[in-house]
């Protein structure tokens, strides 16, 4: 039987993008067959600040994809996303001592028993591992006998109204969404072969309003964290520097831009329409803001202690990867192995999705794909599905 068509919908701050395709699971790959895109508008830091506008900018892209309905899965990004690593520990009380998915459920339950602030709620609990009766290593416990089971997950959190914003900004367009993901694990979903999480790699990708990170260890999600700095930072700098409007500093960027000043001749200009620009002036803007993010990068990984235990090295990803000279400015500054990453495993004539700044959307349809029935099946159901958020959320406002 052919797979089922599938949406993906990336909610950027510069730009939204809705893709439609087929998704086997099985083989692994994604067959896309329409793409659509809008500016967008009514969003700051992949935080919706205006509804409406926010709307109009979706139903655009949403239209020029062809979306019509069927499984809707949406990014969430933003400054509200928290994230942090647990361990819970429980005894299995059945009576031959195997585990199975009800008490996978109760750890799951038990890892959410924790205090957060008051318009916080856990979005994902993630697995990264168990351990059964001292033994270690252990991916997938079910159907194995043990008396002490203990879960090692990554938790991430995010702020209720901004998700519920999301949400409804996206259903305004006629569309009932199935499932979120949290963007940088879809673009890791879209850019990385299993290989590369079992080696130990960190995927960066750089956006439009925030950077996402995700770290991946013996094949775990092990930390994920965004800061609130991405490509249009990049552009309002520029902007500001050469006192010109934010579509000729994005011109300028897009046309000119390179984060390494160094490769610049001092005297060299630039023509953009009537005027020139000194292109070396151009490029230390870039280069400055370039380090900025790149610098936060690296303390949120030396804050885990992981930049010196990933062999894989950094895929980087994301429009604000394309900049020249980013992969180069990024080993310097990491002191790690850096190269762009593109979506794999993409089939269909749609060629530009095979780019780095579809990796979300493209990943996006992966989680679309997963689970037919995206409705929690019972309490405490549905917990690592990463589309049992979108019930959650509505049931957090009934009332």
């Amino acid at each position: 039987m052919a797979p089922s068509l599938v949406y993906g919908i990336d909610v950027g701050t510069t730009k939204i993008v809705a893709v439609a395709g087929r998704v086997d699971a099985r083989r692994g790959w994604a067959e896309v067959l329409s793409i659509g895109e809008a500016p967008s508008y009514g969003l700051k830091r992949g935080v919706v600040v205006d509804r409406q506008a926010a709307a109009e900018s979706i139903a655009e892209a949403m239209e020029a994809c062809g979306v019509r309905g069927g499984q809707v899965s949406v990014g969430i990004a933003g400054s509200h996303i928290s994230s942090f690593n647990t361990e819970v520990t429980l005894l299995n009380r059945s009576r031959n001592l195997t585990v199975n998915e009800r008490f996978l459920k109760k750890l799951e339950q038990e890892a959410r028993q924790i205090e957060l602030h008051e318009d916080e709620r856990i979005i994902h609990v993630v697995p990264r591992g168990y351990v059964l009766d001292g033994s270690e290593g252990v991916k997938n416990p079910i159907g194995l006998a043990a008396r002490k089971v203990t879960m090692r997950a990554h938790v991430v959190c995010g702020a209720v109204s901004s998700i519920q914003n999301l949400l409804r900004a996206v259903e305004d367009c006629g569309v009932k969404v199935s499932r979120v993901a949290l963007e940088p694990l879809a673009s890791a979903e879209a850019c990385l072969h299993e290989s590369d999480r079992e080696a130990g790699v960190a995927l960066v990708d750089i956006g439009g309003g925030t950077t996402d990170i995700a770290t991946f260890m013996r094949g775990a999600l092990t930390h994920t964290a965004v800061i609130p700095l991405g490509g249009e930072s990049f552009t309002s700098d520029v902007a500001y520097g050469l006192k010109v409007p934010q579509h000729t500093a994005e011109d300028l960027k897009l046309r000119y831009g390179t984060v390494l000043s160094t490769t610049v001749d001092s005297v060299a200009a630039v023509k953009l329409e009537d005027r020139h620009y000194n292109a070396n002036f151009v490029s230390q803007i870039l280069e400055y803001r370039a380090r900025e993010v790149l610098e936060y990068v690296r303390d949120t990984l030396d804050a885990t202690n992981t930049r010196h235990l990933l062999p894989g090295g950094v895929a980087l990803t994301g429009g604000g990867s394309l900049l020249a000279g980013m992969p180069e400015l990024a080993e310097d500054i990491l002191g790690m192995r850096v190269q762009r990453a593109t979506p794999l495993r993409v089939r269909g004539e749609i060629k530009p999705v095979q780019k780095p700044q579809y990796s979300t959307s493209v990943g996006l349809l992966y989680f679309a794909a997963r689970d037919g029935d995206p409705a929690p099946k019972g309490k405490g159901a549905g917990i690592t599905s990463f589309g049992s958020i979108v019930e959650a959320v509505k049931g957090w406002f009934r009332g």
